[in-house]
């Protein structure tokens, strides 16, 4: 009929259009595979950055400025500073557990997380932070928290929101005038 049934085929007569639809699919289909594996192995684009990691730099930057200027504020600030600091310490603590849980890593221990680096020049030694120094600080931080918050969703929302509504008690209402002078 189609030289498929005759006796002594011809390699020629032993391919049909049908075989090399059926046969060549599979081919075109492993050869597709490869390619995307190929391409999947061979990209080479890291992450994106965690946008909770410049809220884990802010609340530790916060929190150096704010135990700094309680060593040298008036006794009647001091405390309120130091609350401000430890605030601030958990707060780095507790977004740097989420990036970890995000990315699935095991949680930075305390000495991970506040360990920087320290400096062996000696330069001039630059005045203490002022209250005022402190509430910028804190301003900026909600400001910023502000502005993350909705684009974020679920329990991350919920910590970005949270540090935004501590950082503007700490400077609204912690401290005395907001950092205005009296």
């Amino acid at each position: 009929m189609f030289g498929v049934l005759s006796r002594n085929p011809s390699p020629a007569a032993l391919i049909s259009r049908r075989r090399v639809l059926v046969d060549g699919g599979y081919g075109l289909l492993a050869l597709a595979l490869l390619g995307t594996t190929a391409t999947a192995c061979g990209s080479s684009t890291p992450p994106a950055p965690d946008p909770l990691e410049a809220q884990v730099d802010a609340a530790r930057h916060d929190s150096d400025l704010a135990t700094a200027a309680a060593k040298a504020a008036a006794p009647a600030v001091a405390p309120a500073l130091k609350v401000v600091a430890a605030e601030r310490a958990r707060h780095a603590a507790a977004l740097a557990e989420e990036i970890a849980r995000a990315a699935g890593k095991p949680a930075p221990t305390p000495t991970e997380e506040t360990s920087s680096p320290t400096s062996t020049t000696s330069a001039p030694a630059a005045p203490p932070p002022t209250v005022a120094d402190v509430v910028a600080a804190l301003r900026s931080s909600a400001d910023s928290a502000t502005q993350l918050t909705p684009t974020l969703s679920g329990y991350r929302a919920g910590l970005v929101g949270s540090i935004a509504a501590a950082c503007t008690t700490a400077y609204s209402v912690a401290l005395p005038s907001g950092g205005r002078p009296q």
